[in-house]
């Protein structure tokens, strides 16, 4: 359980919380706007939120793209082939907690859940696990079936 199980557990925990006041874009806005002004000192104030906004959405896509990896890795435990099945429950249970995740965002005052949003965690869902499914299968072809 501590070694397969936790670090999903924990990354949901830590993904759980997003869903409050202290990562809305003004907020995030105080710590990234002196960096970008740091490494980018002659953008305009729209070059520097459209930076901003791409920080903030890839974190969206990182997010997700661990948390599936992290629920993969648990459902295989330690096994090292590839059951399709294990990826479909790494999938669905990414996906439907980015959508809660988005769906509690609207109850919150100062956030606001996107479809957007949720549909960048899914791709970030979908590029973890299709990943991992392309490096199954090109070990496969490399150590079972030379020829195919």
């Amino acid at each position: 359980f501590i070694i397969y199980w936790l670090p999903p557990i924990l990354w949901m925990a830590f993904l759980f919380p997003m869903t409050n006041d202290a990562l809305t874009v003004e907020s995030t806005s105080y710590i990234l706007e002196p960096i970008l002004r740091w490494f980018f000192p002659g953008a305009s104030n729209a070059t520097g939120w459209i930076i901003h906004i791409v920080i903030r959405k890839t974190g969206h896509f990182v997010e997700y793209f661990l948390l599936a990896v992290l629920l993969f890795r648990a459902f295989r435990g330690k096994s090292r082939t590839l059951q399709m099945r294990w990826i479909l429950y790494a999938g669905c249970i990414a996906v439907g907690y980015g959508a809660l995740d988005e769906f509690l965002q609207t109850m919150t005052p100062l956030r606001s859940g996107e479809v957007y949003d949720w549909i960048i965690d899914t791709s970030g869902v979908v590029a973890g696990l299709w990943i991992i499914a392309a490096k199954y299968r090109s070990a496969s072809k490399k150590y079972c079936c030379p020829f195919s």
